[in-house]
């Protein structure tokens, strides 16, 4: 057990029973998985630092990218989380909420305060169209939302923001970060859903507070002390080599509480990023996941995967992987050495354990 700094003390939760350490801190019974999915279509690729209109514009084309593919990898992913009963959290961009929009005059969603950032030229919300799911299906995605929530094993939706806005930026201050969450907020509730989990566009952690404010009991952020951290610097080369492949205690990542109360839940492993590009690397790449599984399992800490489903489209055989740690994932789960649960579910038992902690009276010796 350490602590992370900053306010954040290293804790984490069970379902069932708490155990503690001889610091009081309250640690997990099992190790959770916990899968985060960026769900944004278009919105993802609209706004690149150092991007010309004439490119963010190509970018955020429907022609610039086969969005209508990743409908159909939704749903397969469902399909596969279905058969295995895993929950996940769809963390969706709030304006994939609309069936459509519109500009009265006043510009698209004129509720919504605007970043000033040095790096783009016109407007945020420039590249709305302002039309509708049939018109604009990359823009628009009430259908998505529809296909998420009907899904047999229960998934959590949570928030990519409203427009996939950069966060830790610092022109995005705390008027504009404010009205995104509520904008977010509203379609949302609008829809019967209620957003309990944050993930930041481009992992851009910043103004936690903010989330605090809005309801929000966790986000995805990053792991909070370096792994192996406190060894020297020989020692964590070695180590780190050797956790490649067999991953060790001092890689392993432990929910973190912010100051603001809200929780950190680490990033753990990006499913499908630039290292499936490397030719000698598909086998090991499938079993990194797993590996990270059983490590999640044998220190009782959290593995949390993440990924885009266009990650899927553009990895090839990325849905046999996915099944293959779904089904390591639900015979550790029936083994009763993990827990899958969703980033939401996770903050909520960590609530619950913390509350359960300051409940019990210490003993004399404690003091």
């Amino acid at each position: 057990m350490y602590y992370a700094g900053d306010g954040e003390a290293v804790v984490a939760t069970v379902n069932h029973r708490v155990d503690h350490t001889s610091s009081g801190v309250p640690t997990l019974e099992r190790g959770a998985f916990v899968v985060s999915i960026d769900t944004e279509m278009a919105w993802g690729e609209a706004h690149q630092r150092g991007a010309s209109n004439e490119s963010v514009g190509a970018i955020a084309s429907p022609a610039g990218r086969t969005y209508d593919r990743e409908r159909e990898v939704i749903a397969r992913i469902l399909d596969i989380f279905a058969r295995h009963e895993m929950a996940a959290t769809w963390a969706v961009v709030g304006h994939l909420f609309l069936a459509e929009c519109q500009d009265n005059g006043a510009g698209p969603h004129p509720e919504i305060v605007r970043p000033n950032y040095s790096w783009l030229d016109g407007d945020w919300f420039d590249i709305d169209p302002c039309t509708s799911l049939r018109d604009d299906p990359s823009f628009y995605g009430g259908d998505i939302v529809d296909t998420i929530l009907a899904c047999p094993t229960p998934q959590e939706i949570g928030s990519h923001s409203f427009s996939h806005l950069i966060v830790d930026d610092p022109a995005c201050t705390r008027e504009v970060f404010a009205s995104e969450l509520t904008a977010a907020g509203t379609v949302a509730a609008q829809r019967g859903v209620e957003l309990r989990s944050f993930v930041y566009p481009r992992n851009g952690v910043a103004q936690v507070e903010r989330l605090a404010e809005h309801g929000y009991r966790g986000y995805r952020g990053r792991h909070p002390l370096p792994s192996f951290a406190g060894r020297p610097a020989w020692q964590r080369r070695v180590l780190r080599m050797v956790d490649r492949v067999y991953p060790l205690r001092g890689s392993a990542a432990r929910p973190v509480r912010h100051t603001s109360g809200v929780w950190n839940i680490p990033q753990s492993y990006y499913l499908f990023g630039p290292i499936t590009s490397r030719r000698w690397l598909p086998t090991l790449h499938n079993h990194r996941p797993i590996a990270r599984l059983r490590q999640a399992a044998r220190h009782r800490s959290v593995f949390h995967m993440w990924f885009h489903p266009h990650n899927i489209i553009a990895t090839p055989g990325a849905l046999n992987t996915l099944e293959r740690i779904c089904v390591a994932a639900a015979e550790l789960r029936d083994a009763r050495r993990i827990d899958v649960v969703t980033m939401g579910d996770l903050a909520a038992q960590l609530d619950a354990a913390q509350m359960r902690d300051r409940a019990v009276p210490r003993s004399p010796s404690s003091r």
